[in-house]
C-alpha cells in the first residue's frame, strides 16, 4: 500500500483505502453468498472482482436507464461490454456481499449492529484514514447537501 505522500494516481488513492484484504473478503463472501442462496459455485476471483467494481464505477458516471442497454446491439458501450458478459455482471451483482449474514445479531437483541453489513469495510476504511496526517487548515461544511431526514446510527 502506498504512503499518502506517494499517491500519484486515483488508483493509488483507491488502493490506499480499499486494500487486498478487503478485496479478498468480498470475493470470499460473494462466493459464499452464491453457494448459500442458489447452491451455485460462482468462482469469483480477485481480478474479476476488480473488473466488476470498475464496471460499476463506470456505470455510475455514464448513466443509462437500464443496465442491459450497456450490452445491447446498436447502443453497446464497449468499455463495459468488453469487460464482462451481461449475464456474468448481473449474476455478480445479485450475489455481491461484504459480510456473512449468518453472524448478524437480529434487530432488538443485545449487540445488534445497524452497520453490520458494512462494518468490516467501514472499520478498515476508517483505520486507513487515520494514516493520513491532518492538514493545517480544514473545513467541514454540513450544508453542502441539505438533509432533513434522520439516520438511525
Amino acid at each position: 500500500m502506498p504512503h499518502y505522500d506517494e499517491v500519484q494516481t486515483p488508483l493509488d488513492l483507491f488502493r490506499m483505502f480499499i486494500t487486498e484484504d478487503i478485496f479478498s473478503n468480498i470475493v470470499d463472501q460473494t462466493n459464499l453468498n452464491a453457494m448459500r442462496k442458489k447452491n451455485l459455485a460462482l468462482k469469483l476471483s480477485l481480478e474479476e472482482l476488480r473488473r466488476f467494481l470498475g464496471v460499476q464505477m463506470l456505470m455510475s458516471i455514464l448513466r443509462i436507464p437500464a443496465i442491459r442497454i450497456y450490452w445491447e446491439n446498436g447502443i453497446r458501450y464497449s468499455p463495459v461490454a468488453d469487460t464482462m458478459s451481461r449475464d456474468r455482471f448481473i449474476s455478480l451483482r445479485s450475489f455481491f456481499h461484504i459480510c456473512d449474514d449468518t453472524l448478524m445479531i437480529p434487530k432488538g437483541q443485545v449487540g445488534h449492529d445497524k452497520l453490520f453489513k458494512i462494518r468490516r469495510l467501514y472499520d478498515a476504511f476508517r483505520e486507513n484514514l487515520k494514516k493520513i496526517d491532518p492538514e493545517e487548515i480544514q473545513s467541514i461544511d454540513e450544508q453542502m447537501i441539505p438533509f432533513k431526514g434522520r439516520i438511525g446510527f
